[in-house]
């Protein structure tokens, strides 16, 4: 059963989710895609309730955390991170698992440079992600137009074609509920220019790379360049996943989750 509940990081009156798995097993922590909440990880939060203890919680603004005064929010990807470090401190949660998806996916390569971690799931994510256009993030939060229309096309061309129709409709339901404002600095921001290619060699845990084989967001030269990177990771593992995309957490949420168990049963035997 998956609760709630508030905690403050940083002055942010931030929200919080678990599973309440066992926590001798370890502890996950899931990092959302730009502009999402909880939510998009509750399949798999609810599918491992009894293995392992499953957190995730809302980022300043997002979802049912307070945003920053002002109503501003985090646009860059080491203010993102620092708060993120901040969280898991006043949670109490040491050496995690980090799972993330998109931005998420990006983030966690940061987190492993960073602070020990048990091992990084990254699912759509990279080390460098400079592609997104100023014209295409600038509308995100322009007063004549709206996130949860543009965006929707672009959104449903990244889910996979093996995606069950009520998790399709759960993603795109995620679009509509979006909020300019926090689009913008997460995709504008946080995820364009973000760039951690020269500590590559920092990431020294287990590495479990998942990428939706219907995923176009990555150049496969760009990716192939990333996972070169990874030089002195305990173990790297890279997986295709069939019929998937960008989303994976909500694609296809159960074989995400046994992949990941089967991976760490692996590295830790």
């Amino acid at each position: 059963m998956i609760t709630s509940r508030y905690v403050q990081v940083n002055g942010i009156k931030t929200f919080v989710e678990t599973n309440n798995g066992p926590k001798e097993n370890g502890v996950m922590v899931c990092f959302g895609s730009a502009g999402r909440e909880t939510r998009q990880y509750h399949a798999m939060m609810e599918y491992l309730e009894n293995t392992m203890e499953a957190v995730c919680f809302d980022m300043p603004g997002h979802g049912k955390s307070m945003p920053l005064p002002g109503n501003k929010c985090l646009s860059e990807h080491h203010e993102y991170c620092d708060f993120i470090i901040d969280a898991l401190r006043v949670l109490e949660i040491e050496n995690p698992l980090c799972v993330g998806c998109a931005l998420g996916g990006n983030v966690v390569f940061y987190l492993a440079q960073r602070i020990p971690v048990r091992a990084i799931v990254t699912m759509a994510g990279t080390d460098y992600s400079p592609h997104v256009d100023k014209s295409v993030s600038d509308n995100l939060d322009h007063p004549y137009a709206s996130v949860q229309h543009s965006h929707i096309d672009f959104t449903d061309s990244l889910i996979g074609s093996a995606t069950a129709p009520e998790d399709r409709e759960f993603i795109l339901w995620g679009v509509m509920t979006e909020i300019g404002r926090v689009k913008k600095a997460d995709y504008g921001g946080v995820y364009n220019g973000f760039d951690v290619r020269a500590d590559m060699d920092k990431v020294t845990c287990p590495v479990l790379v998942l990428r939706g084989d219907e995923d176009w967001t990555i150049r496969d030269e760009a990716f192939q360049q990333m996972l070169d990177r990874l030089t002195n990771a305990k173990h790297l593992q890279y997986t295709v996943l069939s019929g998937t995309a960008h989303y994976n957490p909500q694609e296809a949420p159960q074989l995400v989750c046994d992949t990941i168990l089967e991976f760490l049963k692996k590295v830790e035997a």
